[in-house]
């Protein structure tokens, strides 16, 4: 079965972290610290596992201004169109986003189909965009902008692709965004 596209899912270091009150699909920790078991599946919300978690975060949590927003997405932007003016890196061969939002504490794209290994497509979409966010004077001093990872969901069908562009679009929809507010979507 093909690939029709992905749900390409990262957040902001600190926004989502391993026992978090909605959930998580991380670690779990003991009372010492020492992890108990991996994840890769969705955790109910662990109150340990939340507090170990924060207390290993090397620096505040990251929320976007909408400065930085703007940023993400030109960047985000300059990945899928060629040509852009003043692009740091040339575009993502064949790299292709359906719906996107950038919202102040996490991205959703839906891209694809791609023609190289998700982790390398998300790699280069999350070190380039941290790269420009860190860049701004804003926040000088600061190491992250993403936390480590990112999630992915592969679809397969028409009615798998619509549910996720649906629930993009309601994200903008929120932030009284157009359904595609940018004009490299497509």
């Amino acid at each position: 079965m093909n690939t029709r596209g992905i749900h390409l899912i990262w957040t902001g270091y600190g926004t989502w972290l391993p026992g978090d009150p909605r959930g998580h699909w991380s670690p779990l920790f003991n009372l010492y610290g020492k992890l108990r078991e991996r994840g890769h599946k969705l955790n109910v919300p662990d109150t340990v596992t939340h507090h170990r978690a924060k207390a290993l975060m090397k620096e505040p949590r990251k929320v976007l201004s909408p400065c930085e927003i703007a940023v993400v997405a030109r960047v985000i932007g300059a990945q899928v169109a060629p040509g852009v003016p003043g692009a740091k890196y040339p575009p993502m061969e064949g790299l292709r986003v359906h719906a996107a939002t950038i919202e102040p504490t996490h991205v959703h794209l839906l891209i694809g189909p791609i023609g190289e290994d998700i982790a390398a497509v998300a790699g280069k979409l999350k070190s380039r965009t941290s790269s420009a966010v860190l860049a701004m004077p804003e926040n000088a001093g600061r190491k992250r902008t993403w936390t480590a990872g990112y999630w992915k969901v592969f679809l397969f069908d028409d009615e798998a692709l619509g549910a996720v562009r649906q629930y993009i679009a309601e994200h903008n929809a929120r932030r009284r965004l157009a359904e595609d507010p940018y004009e490299w979507i497509g």
